[in-house]
């Protein structure tokens, strides 16, 4: 199912175009991504005809299964004496390496274990070809999207007046997982009254309460794949005035995202798209992050949207989160949340939950 063989092709040519022979792969999404490797440690060495895979004896009856086609390196828990014989054998005296993954600590003790290789840092070199999603990445992602669909559906059955944030999220962790979720793709995020003004607000103890706006944001990874979802809804007609207003200037500034991005376009010209509808209607201030990001093996990759991307193009085949927020400190917050797929012509909604801003408290079972 996975490309493995395409996208190592892929990156070689980026290696070439960036004048390097050899690169070091230590991200663990990039590393799934290039082998099919699921293992959580090892250090994938890409050379112009081979691939060497440098793990510990947890993984050395794991990798044949998952990656029979490179080569598996026993190295237990001294990967660097190989590394440097594989370099020195191949005659190779500069080194790529992901910067954005390697601490100053881990590039010193490198340096000192390796120290003939000059260690040059490439920066997306491997990360930048997951922006693109094959078929089947679409496929494994849409069945953590429709999971986490059906998650929030649930939500919106057992939600209740007098029931605690973290008792909900609970609630929800379980009947994702109970349905096929690997893991979370993060900690649910339920956020009743004034902790909804917390865009990252922790499940707490706190009670929820009857006309509250609730934000839940969740997600699941299945296979490897993530979804995010959002929704903010009120147990009953909202107590705050305010709420249905700010809920409808939220939701149509993420349908006029939804409808206005396309390939192409600029990670700020995206932003744009719903933060010129909210700063138009006043609440500019309100709507402190970004747009939205990239989701795939990671639920936080690239490509971004945001006014500060203006050098992000959008390519087709992105999947990218769509999630406009109002947050008013001390009273409550709105953010609705969307998975969308960049085609040719526009963009596919993933997401089919429904988003009702206002719960009757009569359907409550």
């Amino acid at each position: 199912m996975n490309d493995t063989r395409g996208r190592i092709a892929g990156l070689r040519e980026a290696m070439a175009q960036a004048d390097l022979s050899a690169l070091l792969i230590t991200e663990p999404c990039n590393r799934r991504y290039l082998t099919g490797f699921t293992g959580s440690a090892g250090l994938l060495l890409v050379l112009g005809d081979r691939l060497h895979l440098l793990v510990d004896s947890r993984y050395y009856e794991q990798v044949p299964r998952e990656a029979p086609d490179l080569q598996l390196e026993r190295v237990g828990y001294q990967p660097y004496p190989r590394l440097a014989e594989i370099l020195k054998e191949r005659g190779i005296a500069a080194l790529g390496f992901e910067p954005e993954h390697v601490t100053v600590e881990g590039l010193r003790k490198m340096q000192e274990k390796l120290p003939g290789v000059a260690w040059k840092p490439v920066i997306g070199l491997a990360s930048d070809l997951r922006t693109r999603k094959s078929a089947a990445e679409v496929a494994q992602i849409r069945r953590a999207v429709d999971l986490a669909d059906l998650a929030m559906e649930e939500a919106y059955r057992v939600a209740r007046p007098g029931m605690s944030e973290r008792n909900l999220a609970w609630q929800l962790e379980v009947f994702m997982r109970e349905r096929g979720a690997d893991a979370l793709a993060f900690d649910i995020i339920v956020a009743a009254g004034e902790n909804g003004a917390l865009p990252h607000h922790r499940a707490s103890g706190r009670i929820i309460g009857e006309g509250e706006p609730i934000v839940v944001d969740m997600g699941c990874v299945v296979d490897g794949y993530c979804s995010d979802l959002t929704r903010t809804f009120s147990l009953g007609p909202a107590a705050d005035s305010d709420y249905d207003r700010v809920f409808a200037i939220v939701d149509a500034a993420n349908r006029a995202a939804v409808e206005g991005l396309i390939p192409g376009m600029t990670g700020k010209a995206g932003d744009a798209l719903a933060r010129d509808l909210i700063v138009a209607a006043g609440y500019g201030d309100q709507f402190g992050h970004s747009l939205g990001h990239g989701v795939g093996l990671a639920v936080h990759e690239g490509p971004r949207l945001s006014a500060l991307a203006d050098d992000v193009v959008l390519p087709a085949g992105a999947v990218v989160t769509v999630e406009p927020g109002i947050y008013l400190p001390g009273r409550f917050g709105v953010r609705v949340e969307d998975m969308v797929l960049l085609r040719d012509n526009g963009a596919e909604l993933l997401t089919r939950v429904a988003r009702p801003s206002v719960l009757p408290l009569a359907v409550q079972v």
